[in-house]
């Protein structure tokens, strides 16, 4: 694995540190931190990273379109895929919020949970 050298900036809480990281594997070097939250995102970031997926999902039939999201994050490489499986599914009115629209979203172990209702 090569050397990774990287600037990000932590958004695990409202200080928005600005993190240095270097090295490689388990020898990442992080630096820049206010709080231990910044070692723990932005290792997280560098080897895996991961978003919640927010899209707008056509009902059956066509009309406004309804706001989802991903009830945990998925895989950051995986984004396109997921919003290709979410715009190929069209759920039946009515839809309220919460209501689980797609389960285990391409295999991610995520839901897709409607973030507003439509009647």
């Amino acid at each position: 694995m090569a050397d990774t050298r990287n600037e990000l900036i932590c958004i695990s809480c409202p200080r928005g540190c600005l993190l240095k990281v270097s090295g490689q594997g388990e020898a990442l070097e992080i630096t820049g931190n206010f709080c231990s939250k910044g070692i723990d995102y932005a290792r997280k970031e560098i080897t895996e990273p991961v978003r919640v997926l927010t899209v707008l999902m056509r009902p059956e039939g066509g009309g406004r379109p309804v706001s989802v999201k991903t009830d945990r994050p998925v895989p950051k490489d995986m984004l396109k895929k997921c919003a290709a499986e979410i715009y190929r599914n069209h759920p039946k009115l009515p839809i309220r919020s919460g209501d689980v629209l797609i389960k285990d979203l391409c295999g991610t172990g995520a839901d897709v949970v409607a973030t507003s209702t439509l009647k």
